[in-house]
């Protein structure tokens, strides 16, 4: 515990795009997002209903050459809880921008994410709706729609459907548009998530 109940923490994302439509399925990209960040409760009425972190976060894709792509972020993040069962969460960042290849990632991966997250009180399913805005004054988003469905009634994994539509979703094709649809296994909190 620090100063102000807050807390020191490290996480780690990986993101890793099969291609199974190929012969021998080849992984495309993968992506790697370790970082440390320093993270305080929100509480009201003696009980915890978000958060705020500062995140130092690094990106890349473990590739070199032409294919090389990373950057590094600096970001705040909050998590609050309007209602039992609805979230909302928004994330800001400060790019520090290091990979000769990707100078101009911003353009396509913005940096402003907004969410909101929707999970009954008996956990049967789980929505969320997140949204990057991408360079420029217009309503330009990259948007992401999720939907699980519980597979047991103690556990914390759910079927999982995922929409994505824009730009920037993998490091390696960030300038190219994709619109795909997913299917796959989710394993999420029983309280809310961070994004």
């Amino acid at each position: 515990m620090l100063p102000f109940h807050s807390y020191l923490f490290l996480f780690y994302t990986q993101k890793t795009f099969w291609n199974v439509f190929e012969n021998s399925f080849p992984m495309h990209d993968v992506n790697f997002n370790p970082g440390i960040g320093w993270a305080k409760m929100i509480i009201r009425d003696a009980r915890v209903v978000g958060n705020a972190m500062l995140l130092l976060e690094h990106e890349s894709n473990g590739k070199d050459g032409e294919s090389s792509r990373s950057w590094n972020k600096l970001g705040l993040t909050v998590s609050y809880l309007v209602s039992p069962t609805v979230m909302i969460h928004g994330k800001a960042f400060i790019p520090l921008i290091d990979g000769q290849q990707n100078s101009d990632i911003l353009d396509y991966c913005g940096f402003v994410q907004l969410g909101i997250q929707k999970k009954p009180a008996n956990k049967h399913w789980i929505f969320n709706l997140i949204l990057n805005k991408r360079k420029g004054f217009n309503l330009n988003f990259n948007t992401t729609i999720e939907f699980g469905l519980h597979l047991a009634r103690n556990a914390n994994q759910y079927l999982f459907l995922q929409y994505y539509n824009g730009y920037g979703e993998n490091l390696l094709d960030y300038k190219q548009f994709h619109s795909r649809l997913r299917i796959g296994l989710l394993i999420c909190p029983r309280f809310f998530s961070n994004f």
